[in-house]
């Protein structure tokens, strides 16, 4: 027997999904964005209205669906689609609203080969 494998699928390595179409490196950034957000926003916005450590509950519930509504997104983008589709995706809406510098060449252009036929 020979200790080399001759055919391994594309499949195994890469990251597995695991919650919504989102692969573990996909959740830990939209959780962390979406904490980093609402906590604060939440805590001060309890803070001014007087009530407090409250508003740190209703910051953690509103990343945790904004999170869940998130996946459900990125499950419609990613679907049918190949491997890595969704960050182009979203790099492209980032360049078109003016989010991101722009990067991707996107135009769609014919290119002449400059024969002639000549007489013969």
């Amino acid at each position: 027997m020979s200790d080399n494998i001759t055919f391994i699928p594309d499949r195994l390595n890469e990251e597995p999904v695991i919650y919504l179409s989102m692969t573990n490196s996909e959740l830990k950034a939209v959780a962390l964005l979406s904490v980093g957000f609402w906590v604060p926003v939440s805590l001060l916005m309890s803070l001014l209205s007087g009530l407090g450590i409250l508003g740190l509950g209703v910051g953690i519930m509103l990343a945790f669906g904004t999170t869940y509504l998130v996946g459900k997104q990125l499950r419609l983008l990613k679907r049918n689609r190949p491997k890595g589709y969704h960050i182009a995706a979203i790099n492209a809406w980032l360049e078109d609203h003016k989010l991101k510098k722009k990067t991707m060449i996107r135009c769609s252009r014919t290119w002449g080969i400059r024969r002639t036929q000549r007489g013969g």
